[in-house]
């Protein structure tokens, strides 16, 4: 007897048999009866082969690059998404799971693993997704503020663990709500005695962890949510990070974030971005936000403090139809903002900039998930960068 069949369907895999019967039978009373929250776990194991329907889609390729931050790298990136389907034709997914995965090794041995797992049911508005990342990394420490030399600075190496987890709902007229949960635990392996870092009045310097919860809202009616081109996407969050949820250090993140994204011709997009970001309480140092990750030229932690501000603008151009050329595409951009201790200190004044341009690649073309190489120009750097997903 045959249990258990695979057959191919408009370019779907069809699952049959008892085994498939059974299956789908105990994934269904699962979602019915299970918090969604524990979905993720059992769905990995048990959900692709309980649908009578399913479609698999890949891709992935080793990563060579160069900047001034890491110097020469070398790593992998992959993308994997599972859609299940209850008929044939249907236009959405019952669900669909993916997983998003970056490792790097540079030269300055410099270690990244990052895991995006997601967990989606469009049908219900509702996506649940954690970002795992570990770092070992040696870095460099200009200081702590908006004014710090690029010319002064020293090395220490840091391990980094940390998840941020939430679970998003779709609400009417295109509002989303979440909550959220980020831990993370950070220790410095190796600093310079007697050094800058060993000196200055910072907390975070001993091995510590983090852990908070919070929520953000947003309106988001842009059309695409790893390559927009039309729309506009405005999000409030906030997180309290509680020594009562095991936190060493007590303190509130708050941010406010706005994206719009005009279609200028049906290949060229303009993508614009500004937000505000302030953090109060006890903040270790690791945790400053950091304005290399809002201006490309610099390197991330040239620049830190507890609140920042940035806007940024770019131009996305994806010229080609036909073959492996419509999976490049370029874009070019210019970015502007400043770090402070507090709101108050934010002033018209010493902002930095940056400016450049950079070259895409669509793993998946038709969803547009890119790798970005990008060269930023500022006013007394310049950096390379190689990362999956755009940056806003």
């Amino acid at each position: 007897m045959n249990r258990y069949k695979i057959s191919r369907q408009r370019g779907i895999e069809h699952y049959s048999g008892r085994l498939g019967i059974l299956l789908h039978f105990l994934a269904t009373m699962l979602s019915r009866h299970t918090h969604h929250a524990l979905l993720p776990l059992f769905a990995l194991f048990m959900l692709p082969l309980a649908n009578l329907q399913a479609q698999i889609r890949f891709s992935g390729s080793p990563i060579f690059a160069y900047s001034s931050e890491t110097g020469f790298m070398g790593g992998a990136f992959s993308y994997i998404k599972y859609e299940a389907y209850s008929m044939p034709q249907q236009s959405n997914p019952d669900y669909s799971l993916s997983l998003l995965s970056n490792t790097i090794y540079s030269q300055k041995k410099q270690f990244l693993i990052v895991l995006i797992p997601r967990y989606e049911l469009p049908d219900k508005g509702l996506e649940i997704g954690t970002d795992l990342y570990f770092k070992l990394w040696p870095d460099d420490f200009f200081g702590i503020g908006n004014a710090t030399d690029a010319d002064v600075y020293e090395s220490y190496t840091s391990a980094l663990y940390s998840l941020e987890a939430y679970s998003k709902l779709k609400l009417p007229y295109h509002f989303k709500v979440s909550p959220i949960l980020s831990i993370g635990k950070h220790e410095v392996t190796k600093s310079i005695s007697d050094g800058i870092l060993e000196n200055i009045e910072v907390l975070g310097k001993e091995p510590s962890t983090y852990s908070g919860i919070g929520y953000s809202i947003a309106f988001d009616n842009s059309n695409d949510g790893t390559y927009p081109t039309k729309g506009y996407n405005i999000m409030l969050k906030q997180i309290h990070y509680l020594n009562d949820l095991g936190s060493d250090f007590a303190y509130v993140e708050s941010k406010a974030d706005a994206r719009a994204y005009f279609p200028i011709t049906s290949k060229i997009t303009l993508a614009l971005q500004s937000d505000l970001v302030e953090m109060r309480g006890k903040v270790p140092f690791y945790n400053y936000l950091e304005l290399g990750n809002r201006l490309r030229a610099f390197p991330s932690k040239r620049f830190i403090d507890k609140v920042r501000i940035a806007g940024r603008a770019e131009q996305r151009v994806f010229p080609f139809d036909e073959g492996i050329l419509k999976r490049i595409g370029f874009v070019v951009f210019a970015e502007t903002g400043r770090v402070a201790s507090e709101l108050d200190n934010i002033t018209s004044q010493d902002w930095h900039y940056s400016m450049g341009g950079g070259l895409r690649f669509s793993f998946l073309p038709d969803e547009k998930l890119n790798l970005r190489m990008d060269f930023g120009y500022g006013d007394d750097s310049v950096n390379f960068i190689v990362n999956a997903r755009e940056v806003f």
